[in-house]
């Protein structure tokens, strides 16, 4: 049985987590002084932000993309110092993962020096492991490999005559309406509304709709995902869907034909803006003479991957490993993304022979990784520009996503604000991988897998985090 990695309520289809405040710390030279920054957590340092212009330190990110870059978010300057010239001594940061007590499990771990990539600390590092959404890290990396951090996702409506079809573009938080709250995510109530103005001005007001998700291939329900016990977590993986294919925006009350939900969803808003639809909704390929008449588009592709991995969201992971295996000249297809995983993580020297990738969401238990591997693509991402988007777009310890409730103890409240970090849990798994600046201003990349465990390594976890985040241990 699946346990998520936070408790799902009914809920409305969100802003991106990023626009929730974070504790940002503040380091100044090798003496550490902590000051709690009420900052936002965006999914990268932007161009035009105040740390998209730092050219120093550990994150230099400058990346010339297609969003439009708001002031006040991002990470703040002083989050990003040059790198301190003293190095940890791994004799003392294995002494602060030691004092948390024995591993409650079987455990992958590996932390080194983020600047360096310094080894510091291993133990069952190249134990092949059942990494849970932990690896969604990977697939992110993957998917910023091969596209551009603002490219964005299209929807849009062609015509032949009166007969209309609507094509998935594989956006995977499509809404079915707008939000004053949140306009930035497009909708089909939108769409509907730009098609309508069309029709109308050629003087059409009777139509047929039909749609075309064939952008992807292949199966929509992966071989490896339980078929009763999956479907509060994932939806049929499709180009086209409103509101991830539930109901009511319901996790526990998934449409099993989500791209049929999504066109009687256009047809509901189109009839609504004044337009008369006759006829079945069927399935077809769109002609190549087809006219496009509107079309919306998605978030950029950092603001995506920044909300698919601080809510742990499978079914977006899912679609955006697709639109990896597409763009990677791969069939758009779960084999597909297995295959384009495979080949970006080899280009980056992130792959290790020997893993197993069987989806990009990290739900099957058969998925097997190393803990060395999930350190290699923190050190990665946090050393190369257009993969940094990744690095501020895990939750944050007690701010945000899957982090939000954690390190409340006091034991641990060095790791509040501090910690950065993507969890995963599965029955027998508990995962945590990411970055930290420790008390003497250096970041570390740490990165845990455990197996046979339980809820136990939940605090184990978040004492270790905290240990090495109030580490002063430079030589």
């Amino acid at each position: 049985m699946l346990h998520p990695d936070q408790p799902k309520p009914k809920r409305a289809m969100s802003a991106p987590r990023r626009r929730m405040p974070a504790w940002v710390p503040v380091t100044v030279g090798v003496a550490v002084t902590v000051i709690v920054v009420f900052a936002v957590i965006v999914s990268s340092l932007r161009s035009g932000s105040p740390a998209g212009q730092i050219g120093g330190g550990i994150l230099p990110y400058h990346h010339d993309n297609t969003a439009q870059a708001v002031p006040g978010r991002g990470i703040v300057a002083a989050a990003v110092p040059t790198t301190p010239s003293a190095k940890p001594v791994a004799a003392a940061i294995a002494n602060r993962v030691k004092s948390a007590g024995a591993a409650p499990g079987v455990l992958g771990a590996d932390i080194m020096d983020a600047a360096t990539g310094e080894t510091l600390y291993q133990s069952g590092q190249d134990s092949f492991l059942t990494p849970a959404s932990n690896l969604k890290v990977l697939t992110a990396i993957a998917l910023l490999d091969c596209t551009d951090a603002g490219h964005r996702y299209t929807t849009k409506v062609v015509a032949n005559g009166s007969a209309l079809t609507l094509i998935g573009g594989g956006d995977p938080y499509l809404r079915s309406k707008p939000s004053t709250k949140q306009p930035e995510y497009p909708s089909v109530e939108d769409l509907a509304k730009r098609t309508a103005a069309a029709l109308k001005k050629a003087g059409t007001t009777t139509v047929t709709v039909n749609f075309d998700d064939t952008l992807f291939t292949g199966p929509d329900w992966n071989k490896a995902w339980p078929v009763d016990n999956y479907f509060d977590e994932v939806t049929p993986i499709t180009s086209l869907w409103v509101d991830e294919g539930m109901i009511n925006n319901s996790p526990w009350d998934r449409s099993k034909t989500p791209a049929v939900l999504a066109t009687n969803t256009f047809i509901g808003s189109l009839r609504s803006a004044g337009i008369t639809v006759n006829g079945s909704v069927t399935r077809h390929k769109a002609d190549a003479s087809a006219k496009e008449i509107a079309a919306v588009q998605s978030l950029p592709v950092e603001d995506l991957v920044t909300r698919t991995l601080q809510e742990s969201d499978n079914s977006a992971a899912e679609v955006l490993s697709r639109q990896m295996a597409l763009v990677s000249g791969k069939p758009g297809s779960f084999a597909g993304g297995s295959q384009a995983l495979e080949e970006h993580l080899k280009n980056l020297g992130v792959w290790q022979d020997g893993a197993v990738v069987q989806d990009r969401s990290g739900l099957s238990k058969g998925n097997r990784i190393t803990a060395s591997m999930l350190s290699r693509a923190w050190q990665k991402i946090l050393s190369t520009p257009k993969l940094q988007p990744v690095a501020n777009a895990v939750p944050v310890g007690r701010v945000s996503g899957t982090l939000h409730n954690r390190f409340s103890d006091p034991s641990t409240a060095a790791g509040r604000g501090v910690v950065h970090a993507k969890t995963g849990t599965l029955d027998g798994v508990i995962s945590m991988s990411g970055w930290l600046r420790d008390a003497d201003g250096r970041i570390l990349v740490a990165s845990f897998i455990l197996n046979k465990t339980d809820i136990r390594a939940r605090s184990w976890l978040d004492v270790v985090y905290s240990n090495l985040a109030g580490c002063g241990c430079t030589r």
